[in-house]
């Protein structure tokens, strides 16, 4: 079985992007298949003399978080025949990126002609059994186009709806209906009329799958509590700092608690850019009780979790937001917004624990813009909820150690079994 992955973004550092390459890595250990891996890269990162992708040619955050497979295809970005940045399926990605919807025509024809040009090559050189490709979008349409007869499985991220609520006239240009797909993996149930609606897909083609996160870096520490200093309660964020990802209203909520109780700390892993650096920098936070990483990797970021006592998402839209279930393994209490996909996998296995608090959001338009007038109510509940799970910092490991258990179900061994049944059921 020769099984080729497709995915248009660097394959690390975001959500899409670990799940691209730990997909690879399970299935490497759960069959005999050969496995190839067409994805996107800036031109610095590696030798384009070689067509073999070496670990030792990867930059150095880049080591960690590679993909095993048999054969690459990396599409070089900011070079001569793309000379801009990778483009992202979010607004804001943690690497320098360009917006699809601030892509010009010639800049669109070289981005299809690039990856069009590998898919042929991939077509002649390699001939694969059935493809796996990240996000519903115009890659995956491509793809249908050039193998018309193979089998294609489709993995929504939930970005793509995104992508084609904000971008209809690419939507409808270079996507269109993508019934073709043999399957679509859905994160959630509330995504299923979306993905329905935005590519014409049938009820019976999409299988909701959930997100998964590996256990093997991600588990709980084994002396509680553990934080930086045992005298604070450590609250954690890690990712984009972005509007949309609502760490600005996290800040706030934060510096709104400090005045009540400061025996708390915030961690916040990330690049800032110079609106962030400068809300750090003024009186209206208390900047020496926040501390600001830059992006780490995922060894790195489980460290992190470790020593911490509670991760927040205020984040406005996820298609999933794996980060909190790596949260969750990691014996870390978690606050989040009520964020229907992540709750709806989560309900099953941990509708009881007192360790997650749900917080309503505000009134949303374009997904994740909320209207100015709800911010100071949002950020209230945000703030009551992050004190509510302050106090229960303390809990025994005992605890903690049954939260990391609970979420054991969302694996990657276990997501890469369902869609290895998925790829026989297709043979």
């Amino acid at each position: 079985m020769r099984v080729l992955h497709c995915l248009a973004q660097l394959p690390t550092r975001t959500g899409s992007g670990v799940y691209f390459h730990n997909l690879i890595n399970e299935i490497n250990k759960q069959t005999d298949w050969q496995q190839a891996a067409l994805y996107a890269l800036p031109a610095n990162s590696f030798d384009q003399t070689s067509l073999q992708v070496e670990l030792s040619q990867c930059s150095q955050d880049e080591i960690a978080e590679w993909i095993d497979c048999d054969s690459h295809y990396p599409v070089f970005f900011e070079t001569e025949d793309i000379p801009f940045p990778i483009v992202g399926m979010s607004d804001e990605m943690p690497y320098p990126s360009t917006r699809y919807c601030r892509m010009d025509e010639e800049m669109i024809n070289c981005w299809e002609s690039s990856f069009y040009k590998e898919l042929i090559r991939i077509k002649e050189n390699y001939n694969p059994d059935v493809i796996i490709s990240h996000h519903l979008w115009v890659l995956t349409a491509m793809v249908l186009e050039v193998f018309p007869d193979i089998p294609v499985i489709g993995i929504s991220h939930g970005t793509d709806i995104r992508q084609a609520r904000q971008n209809p006239e690419i939507a409808g240009r270079a996507v269109g209906s993508l019934r073709r797909l043999d399957r679509v993996l859905a994160l959630a149930d509330s995504h299923i009329e979306d993905l329905k609606e935005c590519f014409d897909l049938l009820p019976e083609q999409i299988i909701v799958t959930g997100g998964a996160f590996d256990n093997k870096m991600f588990y709980p520490a084994t002396h509680r509590p553990g934080s930086y200093n045992e005298n604070f309660v450590t609250f954690l964020y890690a990712g984009k700092m972005s509007h949309a990802k609502g760490v600005y209203e996290l800040v706030a909520a934060f510096a709104d608690l400090y005045k009540k109780n400061p025996a708390i700390r915030l961690d916040l892993v990330g690049t800032a850019d110079a609106e962030m650096k400068a809300l750090l920098n003024s009186d209206n936070v208390p900047s020496q009780a926040i501390r600001l990483f830059d992006v780490e990797s995922q060894a790195e970021l489980a460290e992190h979790l470790r020593h911490s006592d509670v991760f927040v998402l205020a984040s406005y839209y996820e298609g999933l937001g794996l980060i909190a279930i790596e949260a969750l393994a990691s014996g870390v209490a978690l606050v989040s917004n009520n964020l229907p996909a992540l709750s709806q996998q989560l309900a099953p296995s941990l509708e009881d624990t007192d360790l997650i608090s749900w917080v309503e959001l505000p009134r949303l338009r374009n997904l994740d813009e909320p209207y100015a007038e709800d911010i100071p109510a949002y950020v209230s509940r945000l703030s009551a909820a992050m004190e509510e799970q302050a106090r229960r910092t303390l809990r025994t490991n005992g605890e903690r150690e049954n939260l990391s258990q609970s979420v054991q179900v969302f694996s990657w061994e276990s997501l890469a079994a369902k869609l290895v049944q998925i790829v026989k059921d297709l043979s």
